[in-house]
C-alpha cells in the first residue's frame, strides 16, 4: 500500500502550529493581576493590541454582576505572560431591556471627562424613572448628571473612578451618587453606567511600556585615536 504523501503547504502549516504557545492574559493592577484568559501566538510581539472580554462576575465571583462586560487590551508582554489595561465596559442588552418597561422614561447621556492623572474617559449613564416625565425635567436631570461626572471625574484618579463605576457597594458607587443628586429634581428609580470607554491614555503610560524580551543593543566601540609620531627636530646648521 502506497504511503500517503503530505503536501508542502500542509507540512508548513503543521510546523507553524507547533511553533505557537499559550500565553496567560493578566488583568491590570487595579484588578489584582488575576488571570482572565489565554491566547495563542508564535511571537509575543503579536500579542500587543489584542482584546479580551470578561464579565465582572468572573473577577469578583458575584452572580449579580454577570451583566457587566469588561474589556481589556494587551498593552505589554513578557516571554511567558501578556499584560493588559482596562479600556472600558458595557452592559448586556438583555439587562437594559429588563429595565425599560412601559410607562417609564429612560434618560441617557454622553459625558467626557479627564481624570486628574491624565486619562480621557467617556461615561454613558442611564437613568430610569417610575413614571413618564416631561422633556424639560429630563433636561435638568441630564444637566445634573453632567455636573456629577465633571466634579467626581476630574477630582479622581483613573483607578478611583473605575472603582466607583464598577463597585457593588452602595455607599461608594457612582450610580448611587447619581440617584441621590437626581432625586432632588425628580424621584428616579435607578441609574446605571451603561457604558464606559477610555478615549486616551497619558503619555507617561505610553512611553513606559517596555517589553522584557526586547534585545539590548551592544554598546558601540569607542573610537580610538591613532597616535601619530612627531618628527624629531632637525638641528640647525652651524
Amino acid at each position: 500500500m502506497a504511503k500517503k504523501q503530505i503536501s508542502k503547504e500542509a507540512k508548513k502549516l503543521k510546523d507553524k502550529w507547533k511553533s505557537k504557545q499559550w500565553y496567560p492574559i493578566v488583568a491590570p493592577e487595579m484588578f489584582n493581576r488575576v488571570q482572565i484568559g489565554e491566547t495563542l501566538s508564535d511571537d509575543p510581539v503579536k500579542l500587543k493590541g489584542r482584546t479580551i472580554e470578561v464579565t465582572l462576575q468572573d473577577l469578583t465571583g458575584d452572580f449579580k454582576l454577570m451583566h457587566v462586560k469588561l474589556k481589556f487590551q494587551v498593552s505589554d508582554f513578557s516571554t511567558s505572560e501578556a499584560f493588559t489595561r482596562y479600556v472600558g465596559h458595557d452592559l448586556t442588552s438583555d439587562y437594559i431591556r429588563r429595565q425599560t418597561r412601559r410607562k417609564r422614561t429612560k434618560m441617557e447621556g454622553v459625558f467626557d471627562v479627564t481624570t486628574k492623572d491624565g486619562y480621557r474617559v467617556r461615561l454613558k449613564p442611564m437613568a430610569i424613572s417610575d413614571k413618564r416625565i416631561q422633556s424639560s425635567v429630563q433636561y435638568l436631570i441630564r444637566k445634573k448628571m453632567m455636573d456629577v461626572v465633571n466634579e467626581i471625574g476630574s477630582n479622581s484618579s483613573f483607578p478611583e473612578l473605575v472603582s466607583r463605576v464598577l463597585t457593588a457597594e452602595r455607599e461608594r458607587s457612582l450610580s448611587n451618587t447619581f440617584v441621590e443628586e437626581c432625586r432632588k429634581i425628580y424621584p428616579i428609580k435607578r441609574v446605571d453606567i451603561r457604558r464606559m470607554d477610555v478615549l486616551g491614555f497619558p503619555e507617561v503610560e505610553a512611553t513606559d511600556l517596555i517589553t522584557s524580551i526586547a534585545p539590548v543593543p551592544p554598546p558601540e566601540p569607542a573610537e580610538v585615536e591613532e597616535e601619530t609620531e612627531t618628527p624629531a627636530p632637525v638641528p640647525a646648521a652651524e
